[in-house]
């Protein structure tokens, strides 16, 4: 197999599976309902039919909702059924398809016992509609040695989102700003929601002090940073901000979901020293800093 038809099959399988790394519940309750209900439905007619019901999950029909369907593979990695583009992989072990870190969380997942309980993973794979890699999120119970998953790609962040966040961010500074400049570099989950994060800058050592994605960054100097189109960015902003409680900027930066450099909007407030910088991945409006330059 080449490696471009290799790179293909593992990400036609990982569109419908998973890693094997729980998660909590991040995307709208109608995405979770629609992944979950339909796998409940197959779970069922499984129970009911046993290896019958592969033929049913395997094309299309009541087993498939747009972009959702229903997957199997058996404890030894082999494809049993796929009503979706991974059906070509019917009948092989697609264990080698995958790299060393998906190989361990597949293995990791092939390996639980059974349980009863319907679970969930999350990983991050090529959307071949978009052409771009994005967040996934899989439902999936292991029945014997058999294990059904469905899986769903995770809605990017908009800039409602980042709107929240910041506000969390701003309420939690203003409540106790130790602590939550702490929370966030530890990376804590209530202040990390797929590519939305907070970044807290000292306007008067002009450091970063907080980066809820980043870490490496923390202390280092913002005012001589450039943006990953080779823009400044620190000096700019800083300079934009003075005598500003809020503000707005775009400028181009690696959204982590993707690993790839994108426009990004980020939304500033100010609390006492802080600055608190928040934002979204996607289209770039006007830019305001560069509208006072005009």
């Amino acid at each position: 197999m080449t490696p471009m038809k290799k790179w293909l099959a593992a990400g036609m399988l990982l569109s419908a599976l998973f890693c094997g790394v729980l998660v909590a519940a991040t995307t709208t309750k109608s995405d979770e309902e629609r992944a979950r209900a339909l796998l409940e439905r197959a779970v069922a007619y499984y129970q009911e039919e046993g290896e019958r019901a592969f033929a049913a999950f395997s094309r299309t029909g009541p087993f498939s909702e747009d972009d959702l369907y229903v997957f199997v593979v058996d404890r030894k990695g082999t494809m049993l059924a796929s009503g979706g583009p991974s059906r070509k992989l019917i009948g092989r072990d697609i264990s080698p398809l995958l790299d060393d870190q998906l190989q361990l969380g597949f293995e990791a997942v092939l390996a639980q016992p059974v349980t009863g309980q319907i679970q969930q993973g999350e990983y991050r794979w090529i959307n071949w509609r978009q052409g771009r890699v994005e967040r996934k999120k899989a439902f999936y119970q292991i029945l014997d040695e058999h294990i059904l998953a469905v899986g769903y790609y995770i809605p990017r962040s908009d800039p409602a989102d980042a709107q929240n966040m910041l506000e969390r961010v701003a309420a939690a500074l203003t409540d106790d700003a130790e602590q939550t400049i702490r929370q966030i570099n530890q990376l804590d989950a209530q202040f990390y929601q797929d590519d939305t994060y907070p970044v807290i800058i000292d306007s008067e050592t002009e450091r970063f002090v907080g980066h809820g994605y980043n870490r490496g960054l923390v202390g280092s100097r913002f005012d001589n940073v450039d943006d990953h189109a080779g823009e400044p960015l620190g000096a700019p902003l800083l300079e934009y901000m003075q005598g500003r409680d809020t503000g707005q900027f775009s400028y181009q930066w690696r959204n982590p979901a993707t690993q790839k450099v994108e426009p990004k909007t980020a939304l500033i407030q100010r609390v006492g020293r802080y600055l608190v910088l928040v934002g979204w991945y996607g289209e770039m409006p006007d830019n305001p800093m560069a509208k006072e330059k005009e």
